[in-house]
């Protein structure tokens, strides 16, 4: 397993870029991709705005169900980890109902052959307590791609969990590092 970090700035005002190497083993991604959230914080929609903006096929659903991955003829499914309190009690789940229901997507997905993408991007805003952990260790396992803000990997909970479970895990230091990457992972012209 090898981590690949990428410093951030990657869209200066000109948008010239260095090419990004991905670590080896890093799965081509494919389209259409549906994004959803263990947690119900505000990091899918964020993936599903950034996806929109270099035209990658993706939905957004925050309340996906494991029977929805078969119907939308999915390829890739993307989990957002960490929590908000906020966000759960507006769509009327709790962390419990968020894991279970997570986890029954999750095996769906592995049984559907999807690629599993698990994204922390939101920073240490989402790496707080024992909910947001709680999100991150149900999705960060069973991923095939991880891809993480650096800032909240301090402990190396993602690095190790990478190298134990043959993970590539790309290392990022902002969320707009997502939008840069998001081309090369799905093999789409630069924007």
């Amino acid at each position: 397993m090898t981590a690949l970090l990428l410093t951030g700035g990657l869209y200066p005002a000109a948008h010239a870029m260095a090419p990004i190497a991905l670590p080896p083993g890093t799965p081509v991604l494919r389209e259409p991709a549906v994004v959803t959230t263990c947690g119900q914080s505000p990091g899918a929609l964020m993936v599903k705005v950034m996806c929109d903006e270099v035209k990658v096929q993706c939905v957004q659903a925050d309340l996906l169900k494991p029977e929805q991955l078969a119907g939308g003829n999915f390829k890739t499914l993307i989990v957002t980890m960490g929590t908000s309190l906020k966000g759960m009690g507006a769509a009327g789940v709790n962390v419990d109902s968020e894991l279970k229901r997570t986890r029954a997507v999750l095996a769906e997905a592995r049984r559907l052959k999807l690629t599993i993408v698990g994204i922390q991007l939101e920073g240490p805003s989402r790496r707080t307590d024992q909910t947001d952990e709680a999100s991150i260790r149900t999705v960060a396992p069973e991923s095939d791609l991880l891809i993480i803000r650096s800032d909240v990997n301090g402990d190396g909970y993602f690095t190790r969990v990478a190298a134990e479970k043959k993970i590539p895990l790309i290392l990022i230091k902002e969320a707009l590092d997502v939008k840069a990457l998001l081309p090369v992972l799905f093999k789409k012209p630069a924007p």
